[in-house]
């Protein structure tokens, strides 16, 4: 079972930037202490002066503030007050380039990421993007993450990106407007199969819709709507699906009330738990060797271990339930089957070959 990804908030992400900071400038500040405690012991030594005069000099000529001197110096106390401006100048160097040289380095960090990860969205095809990965984008970049489907999330938060840069570090993240079409062309909407506008506002939603639809008609699109008023006006936008947090919620408190059995149920199969259990969607290829054949022939619960709940066919909205032995497969139909992850891909390898690879062994419990 796929290991939930640890979450890093914004607050955790400032403290290990204050850890790497503190980490610099304690090294700075050692070598401060030590050259003062250095000066100090030089001017007692050289001028003959007391622990107090020794460490006022000392500090007014690190700092170089040109207060006027202690006393008169001597040749070797010259010698030595400029050596210690020298040394002094060094260390407050030090000090700044430490402090500057973690952000400087995290900027050119970010913007070599930023185009490398650019460069590799342009070559995907068929992927997913997701716009607006808050709370409930997470969940979606979660599930994606657990199933292994290529995905693409636009931001804006600089926090929010940065933390799911270190939870997700192979996820392709763009800092930016959903709203804006340069954005969507930046995460290759042309040669995406799908997109999740998850945004705050049904406003900037419905601004994504409009854009996605325009930038690519075959594109799938579901929205979400926190106004159920809102709904209609996204799908005459062009989103194929509408999603109420409000309803779905509400009905799944109620059902958990009312069914609370087939609520754990649905869980594990749609979120993974104690059983590594799945319900999936199989589309059948235009030029699958099994069109035309029953699904007696086929034997998909024998040869795959899958329990094929429904069929839907290509040229209907319809779904045949719990279909029989004499059902025909046709191009194009989509199969929802429930079973084991890996038996999901036997049966895609199944519907594009004809032929069934070996089911891989399970080692023995040594318990």
């Amino acid at each position: 079972m796929t290991e939930p990804v640890p979450e890093l908030n914004p607050r955790e992400l400032l403290a290990q930037d204050v850890t790497e900071v503190w980490g610099k400038v304690k090294t700075v500040l050692l070598l401060f202490f030590g050259l003062v405690a250095l000066g100090t012991f030089g001017y007692m030594l050289i001028e003959g002066w007391d622990a107090l005069d020794s460490v006022y000099m000392t500090i007014i000529t690190i700092a170089s503030v040109g207060y006027r001197e202690v006393g008169p110096l001597h040749f070797w106390g010259r010698i030595f007050t400029m050596s210690l401006i020298f040394f002094g100048l060094i260390v407050v160097s030090v000090f700044v380039a430490s402090v500057t040289s973690l952000y400087v380095e995290r900027e050119l960090q970010k913007a070599f990421r930023s185009r490398r990860m650019l460069k590799q969205i342009q070559k995907l095809r068929d992927h997913v993007i997701l716009c607006g990965a808050g709370d409930t984008g997470r969940q979606v970049i979660e599930e994606f993450h657990r199933v292994g489907q290529p995905l693409v999330a636009i931001e804006k938060n600089p926090e929010h990106v940065q933390g799911l840069s270190e939870a997700f570090p192979d996820l392709p993240i763009i800092e930016g407007d959903a709203t804006k079409d340069e954005t969507l062309v930046a995460a290759n909407i042309q040669h995406a199969r799908g997109l999740i506008s998850s945004l705050a506002e049904d406003a900037d939603n419905l601004f994504v819709v409009i854009s996605a639809r325009a930038l690519n008609p075959n594109l799938y699109i579901v929205a979400r709507a926190v106004d159920p008023h809102t709904q209609q006006k996204l799908v005459r936008a062009g989103a194929n699906h509408v999603i109420s947090p409000n309803v779905i919620e509400g009905l799944r408190m109620a059902s958990v009330v009312l069914r609370p059995s087939v609520v754990d149920f649905l869980e594990i199969i749609m979120r993974g738990g104690e059983v590594e259990m799945r319900l999936e969607e199989i589309d059948v290829p235009d030029d699958s060797p099994l069109i035309g054949r029953s699904l007696r022939e086929l034997q998909i619960p024998q040869r795959t271990g899958l329990i094929v709940l429904a069929i839907r066919r290509k040229s209907g909205r319809r779904f045949e339930l719990n279909p029989g032995p004499q059902t025909v497969l046709h191009a194009g139909d989509r199969l929802i089957v429930l079973g084991e992850i890996n038996e999901v891909d036997l049966l895609r390898t199944y519907l594009r070959t004809g032929t069934v690879p070996e089911k891989p062994a399970v080692a023995p419990s040594t318990a």
